[in-house]
């Protein structure tokens, strides 16, 4: 009977253990810390506004400029690695793959780039 369960909890818990670290090296990261900090700062309206003048600007990367894409299809779609009716874990894988996605952002592209979109003066760790 245990050998059923182990079967269903070993691939959850190799995905909770993936996306722990991949979140704590994220934030960990002094620019990503410094950004979501400005970000908070900006407000939704400037932040789309931003991020849409990212996906159009041509010295982003082509793959960084497509990542919106199946970001908002992962948060729009009622599948996730972890169901939402689960207290803590739900909501944070969510977080932890949105953090993910600003670690890519932020290390494939140009951090003059991403001051100019979000009007913020670029940082050194």
């Amino acid at each position: 009977m245990w050998a059923v369960w182990l079967w269903y909890l070993t691939p959850i818990v190799l995905v909770l253990l993936s996306l722990g670290i991949g979140g704590a090296l994220a934030w960990r990261d002094p620019w990503v810390r410094a950004f979501i900090e400005d970000l908070e700062e900006l407000g939704w309206r400037r932040s789309f506004r931003a991020v849409w003048g990212l996906v159009r600007d041509p010295r982003v990367p082509w793959f960084v400029r497509l990542l919106p894409v199946p970001l908002l299809m992962y948060l729009a779609s009622p599948i996730d690695i972890i169901p939402d009716f689960i207290p803590v874990l739900g909501q944070l894988d969510d977080l932890l793959i949105v953090a993910g996605a600003l670690w890519i952002v932020l290390r494939f592209t140009s951090r003059a780039v991403i001051a100019e979109h979000f009007a913020i003066t670029p940082q050194r760790p």
